[in-house]
């Protein structure tokens, strides 16, 4: 799943609706974890999280700080989630990651979900322009998703090529295509199709807006059916009101999520008031 998702990965099979209908209320039990998890945090913590000056020099990019606040529209219950995004260029390689806290209003057991994706660019990699029609580059790459928390195993891995395609401006609309494999022998491998994009819309001189998002399509792991989630925000560049635009912004989140982790006809959609801080 690429950014934005908000999981709460508990157990897919008996626990699940009940424990939806209480705000997914998980604990963090990392003396559980195993070594799989921990050394993906540690390589997130070093890749993703570190803002020292030293992974400035060595990357260019960005990081943003989101807080969110929203109420599920198909059932009862608040949720409150921080998330951290960071994505970072040296070369041929670059990188996204994202880390969701998320749980009901109370914040007494929250779960920690994370994902990242290194790629590398072909044309940086060559040097030479990889173009097919409105496809300006081509990456090579995978990622892996992880849970902290909750009563099941849950990691996955993907493998796949991803497709940046060319927009005026500074926009970004990506296809990311992957093998995606849930750990587990009860899991299949199937394949994921992420569209994202990042767009700015000058709507006047003064009014900037920003929207942004995926789609994940997830398809049936064998237990379960396929799913898909999406995660579109409209924000309001702040900052350009007082003339220091790029810097706050304020927006909505709808979060809508059919067949929530593969389970059949159970469904979620969130509505979120959204704050973004760029870094």
């Amino acid at each position: 799943m690429a950014k934005g998702a908000n999981f709460q990965m508990v157990s897919y099979k008996e626990n699940f609706l009940d424990l939806h209908k209480k705000s997914i209320c998980m604990h963090l039990h990392f003396t559980q974890l195993g070594i799989r998890r921990l050394v993906f945090f540690s390589v997130l913590l070093l890749l993703i999280f570190c803002r020292t000056a030293q992974a400035q020099v060595m990357y260019t990019g960005g990081s943003n700080l989101q807080l969110l606040y929203g109420r599920h529209l198909n059932q009862s219950g608040d949720m409150a989630t921080i998330t951290f995004e960071h994505f970072g260029m040296r070369g041929a390689f670059e990188h996204f990651g994202f880390a969701d806290l998320s749980n009901n209003v109370s914040l007494q057991s929250p779960a920690l979900y994370a994902e990242w994706y290194p790629k590398v660019s072909l044309s940086r990699a060559t040097g030479s322009e990889v173009r097919l029609g409105p496809v300006n580059d081509v990456l090579l790459g995978g990622g892996v998703n992880v849970l902290f928390g909750g009563t099941e195993d849950f990691f996955v891995y993907l493998l796949g090529p991803a497709f940046k395609f060319a927009l005026p401006g500074q926009g970004l609309l990506q296809l990311e295509t992957y093998y995606y494999k849930q750990h587990g022998s009860e899991y299949n491998g199937t394949f994921q199709i992420t569209p994202s994009w990042d767009v700015k819309l000058p709507a006047s001189e003064i009014i900037h807006l920003r929207f942004r998002g995926f789609m994940d399509f997830i398809g049936d792991r064998g237990p379960g059916a396929a799913q898909y989630l999406t995660q579109p925000q409209l924000f309001l560049d702040l900052g350009n009101l007082k003339g220091k635009p790029g810097r706050v912004y304020a927006g909505t989140e709808w979060r809508y999520w059919h067949n929530v982790v593969g389970l059949r006809d159970v469904n979620e959609s969130i509505l979120q008031v959204n704050l973004l801080f760029q870094l």
